[in-house]
């Protein structure tokens, strides 16, 4: 009799485990949330995902950590999880995308945005994301006709300084200054960033380096140059915004 009821009580604890391991992935998944310190959330959000390996959301949280620490390769490894778990994510697929992108993937950047952008078509980042990565494989026509997608969907306004931005480069490289001028002094309207740079024209930024430039506004001939310099660096890098970092600290 003794033995049969240790047996049950075994039995008992051995088909309750799953649930106490969900219940304990679930407490360190609050803690990580609760954390103001990013490499303790990336410790709370391990112990949820061991306890609990289909946990979406901890891979999530603990990706999006990992992308802000720059972090890449970890990154791809967490959202590739979330669109196992999850194939109709399209934030997963958008972020797998921006994570190859940062990791010079192009290939792999574009497959993954073009899915989160059939999964929901209605967001402006992916087409963002997608028409700087046409642009950088030298396909502009399609840049543009992403850009031009991500400013007519609209969003924030560095979202969408930075599409005005993308599409001012596509155009510079297919020989429009005209309208790469217009959407440059869009994106420097738009986007924050590039506000300590409004002391000179457009048009000085566009001009070649034949020297047709002139001077701005109260600047001398050699500090504009230095401007514009600096803002062709500036503009003609990648500068497209990350993802929205919300509520996730890093630490210091």
């Amino acid at each position: 009799m003794k033995k049969l009821l240790a047996a049950s009580i075994v039995f008992m604890c051995y088909i309750a485990a799953p649930a106490w391991g969900e219940v304990d992935a679930e407490r360190f998944y609050n803690l990580g949330l609760e954390s103001t310190m990013a490499n303790t959330k990336i410790n709370y959000f391990t112990r949820a995902i061991e306890l609990n390996p289909g946990l979406s959301a901890a891979y999530e949280k603990r990706g999006m950590l990992y992308y802000f620490q720059e972090h890449y390769t970890e990154t791809i490894r967490d959202f590739q999880k979330v669109t196992r778990l999850n194939p109709d994510s399209a934030n997963g697929y958008a972020m797998l995308g921006v994570a190859y992108f940062k990791k010079n993937d192009y290939d792999s950047a574009l497959s993954n945005l073009t899915r989160a952008i059939e999964l929901k078509p209605e967001l402006a980042e992916p087409y963002g994301y997608r028409a700087e990565t046409y642009r950088l494989k030298a396909m502009l026509n399609l840049a543009v006709q992403d850009a031009t997608r991500a400013i007519d969907i609209g969003g924030d306004k560095r979202t969408i300084g930075k599409a005005y931005s993308t599409r001012a480069k596509a155009y510079r490289e297919l020989g429009e200054n005209e309208r790469a001028e217009i959407d440059l002094k869009k994106a420097v309207n738009l986007d924050p960033v590039y506000d300590i740079y409004k002391t000179f024209t457009t048009t000085e930024y566009l001009a070649d380096s034949a020297g047709r430039s002139g001077s701005a506004n109260g600047v001398g001939r050699m500090g504009a140059a230095g401007l514009i310099a600096i803002f062709f660096v500036m503009i003609f890098k990648l500068t497209l915004p990350p993802p929205r970092k919300g509520d996730e600290d890093s630490d210091s």
